[in-house]
């Protein structure tokens, strides 16, 4: 007999995520390696005396029970401060108690932690270039490994600087592919060029033209990679999609079109869907690229990986001070890898050689108008949008009080007072006139 009762769905469950506390920056010094605490105990002691905790020893400024992580119901996570001497810090903010959650920055003494994904159990792959150990550059990684030797179309989603060429490359290298890799930014071709530059042309298709094969041929039997694929027009998302489709182009001038068995990498900083609900981008040329996906996580999301990746390119290396190592850890990185980088090459330069590495030249350059309009689109409550030194306001965020206070316990020292509130020495000044202080009055 049968019926029509609708039996339940088997239950399903997503893989559990594991969080840990990554030591990434430890008695001053920037930690060479991987070097990660799980949080599966109901706590764990932060401290200079912490045996079975985490335990760093060397660090002068952190005292023997600094702080605790506790892991409540559900996996839920907070830290406590054990009256340390020189308190624990969230963020770049002071804090008593204070609930944890991935991508936290956590400061003790002279060292620094990162909440984040555990990578025990994540798959890997070795890829030139991709460097990172969090959990999401891994999954990156083997995702490039699975997807290299498919046939299918491409399309990498990632925000400005994280490295889609590099990704584009890695999966050209690791396919079978016989041809060539060619690139090509999209928002860089002129509109009536544009035709002609990806199918080529015939000659005498206008003026002057002798045959050119275009990109797309140029790359037959290899990857072409369309990076900001977002930016071209509705007329050409057409004939690209005719391309992909009949897997030939037709170059201007041409009656007949050319076969072509270029596999096709595109790329993008845009949200594609967002721009087909709007019109701007065809659907069916949407679903054709995103035959298969890579994401490439921001900087932000993978923050265990900065300080190491500031550490390889500068000249300097590891010594830099806590103050500017927080700064790196909490700042928000609009512009991702590529800046963290650009970063790194400049303080490595103005430096001089000096060591430690310190706040105040990272500080006065993200304080640049260009920075400081990017964050501008963070959300209002995002608390790691900037790290404290970064605002551009002259205005205070400061009351007198606590100002007082901190110049009395630095005997009016500005620049002592510029690291121990992570701002550079212009800012403290602006606050110094906009109170009217009187700085003499602390020497």
């Amino acid at each position: 007999m049968q019926t029509t009762e609708k039996k339940p769905l088997p239950a399903t469950s997503l893989p559990e995520v594991k969080l840990g506390a990554w030591l990434v920056f430890a008695a001053g010094e920037i930690v060479q390696g991987v070097q990660w605490f799980a949080l599966d105990l109901p706590s764990i002691l932060i401290g200079r005396d912490a045996p079975s905790g985490i335990a760093v020893p060397a660090d002068t400024r952190m005292s023997r029970r600094h702080a605790t992580i506790h892991t409540g119901a559900g996996g839920r996570l907070s830290i406590v401060d054990e009256g340390s001497s020189n308190g624990t810090a969230l963020n770049g903010k002071r804090i008593a108690d204070h609930a944890l959650k991935p991508g936290d920055v956590v400061s003790c003494g002279d060292s620094c932690l990162v909440i984040a994904e555990l990578p025990a159990g994540v798959p890997d792959a070795a890829i030139d270039g991709l460097r990172g150990e969090a959990a999401a550059m891994r999954r990156l990684r083997a995702t490039i490994v699975l997807l290299a030797p498919t046939p299918g179309t491409i399309l990498i989603q990632a925000e400005t600087g994280c490295g889609k060429e590099l990704v584009a490359r890695a999966l050209h290298d690791r396919s079978e592919l016989r041809g060539d890799f060619v690139a090509v930014n999209c928002a860089a071709i002129p509109e009536d060029l544009a035709e002609s530059i990806l199918f080529g042309h015939v000659t005498g298709a206008f003026t002057g033209a002798s045959a050119q094969p275009g990109l797309f041929r140029a790359a037959n039997h290899g990857t072409l990679f369309l990076d900001e694929v977002g930016e071209l027009s509705q007329p050409i998302q057409a004939k690209l999609l005719r391309a992909l489709e009949e897997r030939a182009v037709r170059p201007v001038g041409a009656t007949k079109a050319v076969p072509c068995a270029a596999r096709v990498v595109a790329a993008t900083h845009r949200d594609l869907a967002d721009q087909v609900d709007s019109g701007s981008f065809r659907g069916d040329l949407y679903a054709r690229l995103r035959e298969l996906r890579v994401a490439i996580p921001p900087l932000r999301e993978r923050r265990e990986d900065i300080l190491p990746l500031f550490a390889e390119t500068t000249q300097a290396r590891r010594r830099i001070t806590h103050a500017l190592a927080e700064s790196l850890l909490v700042y928000r990185w609009p512009y991702n890898v590529r800046e963290l980088l650009a970063v790194a090459r400049e303080l490595g330069i103005m430096s001089g050689g000096r060591e430690p590495l310190d706040a105040p030249l990272f500080l006065e350059r993200i304080n640049s108008v260009q920075n400081a309009r990017a964050v501008q689109t963070a959300p209002a409550d995002d608390a790691r949008a900037l790290p404290s030194g970064a605002s551009s306001s002259p205005g205070p965020s400061i009351d007198r009080a606590e100002l007082e206070r901190l110049l009395r316990e630095h005997r009016g020292v500005v620049a002592k007072v510029a690291e121990a509130v992570a701002r550079s020495r212009r800012q403290v000044y602006r606050w110094i006139e906009h109170h009217k202080i009187d700085v003499d009055a602390f020497r």
